[in-house]
């Protein structure tokens, strides 16, 4: 396949949104540190310029500074979020040592420990979201499935009714095409709006959470609620960190899962394997998330000049830390399984370093339990001829729109 790195539309190309997997092998080999024609923009792909970038957080600052979307000649181009230094980055886009005290408050309440005591209400939420795909003997996964589940798991952590879960679906997805990268500068101005409705239904939960007693709050809400109440968090850092695990906390979830389905229907031969086997679902999990995990990269912005590899890059341009491309095999070793720079079964699906992904142990929960309670139900998964998958069209989301799938039972 070929690929001109001298066009600036390459990332937005069909056969490029379909599966950008060929285009991150060439970038390996031929463009580790890739410079987007005509403007200030890298794409790092090569594991080890891309652990090396990690570890410089003073000069590849994690604020969300701008974003790429498509222009009216199809082209990417920047669209301003907020400056450098403003308060409003947190978290995932934060930098120390904000970034290390708002991790520091909610590690404890998602470690692979806290999430388990979620596992038996989670089970209840997959079989009722099953139930009925199984009784039609079909369904379409990501309207009855892997969108609903980590909706409702959401709520769950952070101590919402669960009812507030199928309305909150259609709100962060009318977020998501800010991210996207294909969107024109008036789709981005509805996705800004969309974000601001988020933002507007998350105040006010924590309005009621900060109204209650503080024995009363719960889940994770509640524990910022508690912050807020003693001076430890301000509330504009509790508002800006609810709505992120709000859409980051579906979004990448809502992908892996349909991910899975997508794979077991393809391959008859894996289903029967983990049916005999559960056991080894983590294990095909991970394999997934190497081989075609959600999310693509993440932003980085250069606060000075800096290097990486023979690449000298300038102050003030972005930087695209790109995961999956860092798990593609080893350039010259088309056999390997291996995520280079890795041990074992180990991958860069959730990130590295300081931002690795915080939410890493509920979604393969919630992941593990959806494959687990699925193979557990059916002796066989198809794809449904009647109605090919559909991706969505993304740069940074490897995610589908729709998913329709056979069951027998």
């Amino acid at each position: 396949m070929d690929f001109d790195l001298d066009d600036p539309s390459l990332l937005l190309r069909d056969d490029v949104l379909a599966d950008p997997r060929p285009l991150y092998d060439v970038l390996r080999r031929r463009a580790p540190v890739w410079r987007l024609l005509g403007q200030d923009t890298y794409l790092v792909s090569d594991p080890g310029l891309i652990r090396d970038a990690v570890g410089r957080p003073k000069e590849f600052s994690s604020n969300l500074v701008s974003l790429l979307h498509r222009d009216a000649g199809g082209a990417l181009v920047p669209f301003p979020m907020a400056p450098l230094g403003d308060p409003t980055h947190v978290l995932a886009v934060a930098d120390p040592p904000v970034h290390t005290r708002q991790r520091r408050l909610l590690q404890p309440h998602l470690t692979a420990g806290a999430v388990a005591r979620l596992e038996p209400a989670l089970c209840e939420i997959v079989d009722r979201q099953l139930a009925s795909m199984i009784a039609a003997g079909r369904g379409e996964v990501v309207r009855d499935l892997s969108d609903p589940v980590p909706a409702l798991a959401i709520c769950l952590l952070l101590g919402l009714p669960p009812d507030d879960g199928p309305s909150l679906i259609p709100v962060v997805a009318a977020v998501d095409p800010l991210l996207d990268g294909v969107t024109d500068v008036d789709g981005m101005a509805v996705a800004v709006g969309a974000a601001l409705r988020l933002h507007e239904y998350v105040q006010a939960k924590l309005d009621m959470a900060l109204a209650q007693a503080a024995g009363q709050r719960a889940g994770v809400l509640g524990v910022l609620a508690d912050a807020i109440a003693s001076d430890a968090l301000p509330a504009f850092e509790a508002l800006g960190i609810l709505v992120q695990l709000f859409s980051a906390g579906t979004e990448t979830t809502s992908s892996l899962i349909a991910n899975a389905v997508e794979t077991l229907a393809r391959r008859p031969a894996l289903q029967q394997r983990l049916r005999d086997e559960p056991e080894r679902i983590p294990e095909a999990l991970d394999d997934l998330l190497r081989d075609d995990g959600p999310f693509q990269f993440h932003y980085r912005w250069t606060t000075t000049d800096a290097t990486l590899g023979d690449v000298r890059i300038p102050g003030g341009s972005r930087v695209l830390l790109m995961w999956a491309a860092a798990n593609r095999p080893v350039p010259g070793e088309p056999g390997s399984t291996r995520a280079e720079g890795t041990a074992g079964n180990a991958h860069y699906a959730f990130g590295r370093g300081l931002h690795f992904c915080i939410g890493e142990p509920l979604a393969r929960l919630e992941s593990r339990i959806v494959i687990e309670r699925l193979l557990a139900r059916t002796p066989r998964i198809a794809l449904d001829p009647r109605h090919p998958p559909v991706r969505r069209r993304s740069i940074l989301l490897r995610r589908h729109a729709s998913l329709h799938v056979t069951l027998e039972t």
